[in-house]
């Protein structure tokens, strides 16, 4: 099968096509023909050596999959060939071919298309995830997304509106009217000294870090959740009398099955940048492209 690895870490010309033999899947294990993956920034930053160098070299990055199951394991109840499916996985999606444990997996309704069901598999399900899971937002609560614009913090201003909530979020003002577009949300210029002026929120979710995470802590009210999706200085917030912790995409089926039934619904909508085909031509081209912060939305390859 055709795909793409990396030998090392570096620049976008360190992705290099291959033939690869075809995965061999365990028993509870699907293997899904690939049509389609989305460009994500752990990728990205994978790729560049950002995000740690404990996996083994050589290998095949990509984190998202959409496609048709073509083998089940022995063990795979939920599953059967020719279902259509999309799933998070670390590694091995810019491939023909994908293994995916089935508890990651989850079944894509016939209204959604490729491209936003595999653009739904890593940041849109965090941003998700943050906000029915790890935050659980209420109606009437009052919630802040830092970096409400990008793919993460969209989809959970989106969800958060849909759960009832008064939401702010921060961008540049150049977003601003993309924020709107979303519901009825409050746009917050990032630049400014919000922190001085924003208080007694219930819940905020911080995408972006470092002295964000100090100006999230100043706009909370005392026992006020704050879910950081980066490195934060425990020390400087231990001052805050609030409910921190960090927090990740956990990846199962459930959140995926939910925000995939949302997106079905038209209760979530994710922003597509463009398609274009798999290609290493296109793939470097999209990998250098988010490095230098150029994509509004997601770029999606298909097979």
């Amino acid at each position: 099968m055709k795909a793409i690895q990396i030998k090392t870490f570096g620049d976008v010309d360190v992705l290099e096509e291959i033939d690869a033999p075809t995965p061999i899947i365990t028993s509870k294990q699907v293997l899904i023909k690939n049509h389609a993956v989305a460009i994500d920034p752990y990728d990205v930053k994978f790729v560049q050596g950002l995000m740690g160098e404990a996996d083994k070299l050589p290998l095949i990055p990509g984190s998202s999959v959409v496609g048709e199951v073509i083998a089940v394991g022995e063990d795979v109840t939920d599953f059967k060939i020719g279902d259509r499916v999309a799933a998070n996985r670390h590694h091995r999606t810019y491939a023909q071919a994908v293994p995916v444990g089935q508890s990651a997996v989850a079944k894509v309704p016939d209204n959604v298309y490729d491209a936003h069901a595999v653009a739904a598999a890593l940041g849109a399900a965090t941003g998700y995830q943050m906000v029915v899971q790890d935050l659980d937002v209420q109606p009437g609560q009052k919630v802040l997304i830092q970096g409400g614009a990008g793919a993460v913090g969209s989809v959970a201003v989106q969800a958060a509106l849909n759960r009832g909530a008064e939401v702010y979020a921060t961008a540049s003002p150049a977003n601003f009217d993309y924020l709107r577009s979303l519901g009825d949300v409050i746009p917050v210029d990032y630049h400014a000294n919000y922190e001085d002026t924003l208080h007694e929120f219930d819940a905020v979710l911080d995408t972006i870090g470092g002295d964000v995470t100090i100006k999230s802590a100043k706009t909370l009210k005392s026992g006020g959740k704050l879910r950081n999706l980066t490195d934060y200085d425990e020390t400087a917030l231990s001052a805050f009398d609030i409910d921190i912790q960090h927090a990740y995409l956990v990846g199962k089926r459930p959140i995926l099955a939910a925000l995939l039934a949302d997106i079905a619904a038209g209760k979530i909508n994710i922003r597509i940048d463009y398609t274009a085909p798999f290609t290493l031509d296109n793939l470097k081209k999209a990998h250098q492209e988010a490095r230098h912060g150029s994509l509004p939305g997601k770029v999606i390859l298909t097979f």
